[in-house]
């Protein structure tokens, strides 16, 4: 399961709709990413996920190859400190 960090405001702006600038208020770092790194973090900010969940609602095929490229987006999140793994409930 994934969720946002505790605490994280996710503000972000974006000028084309292709590259956002996000600010992590928790850290004060501001990360140059994507629309697909943004859609995750607004679904995490619904509610934790898991990885498959988010795929199905990416409306992505739950394929070898899209969850290797979710989980590489997903470790990327954690290490900018956006996101955190929590323990199945």
């Amino acid at each position: 399961m994934w969720r946002l960090m505790p605490g994280l405001a996710l503000r972000y702006r974006t000028w084309d709709n292709e590259t956002y600038v996000l600010y992590n208020n928790l850290s004060g770092d501001t990360h140059l990413t994507d629309a697909a790194a943004i859609e995750v973090l607004e679904l995490l900010r619904q509610s934790p996920a898991a990885a498959r969940s988010l795929l199905s609602a990416l409306q992505l095929d739950d394929t070898p190859d899209s969850l290797a490229q979710l989980d590489s987006l997903l470790a990327e999140l954690r290490g900018q400190a956006l996101i955190e793994s929590t323990p199945a409930c």
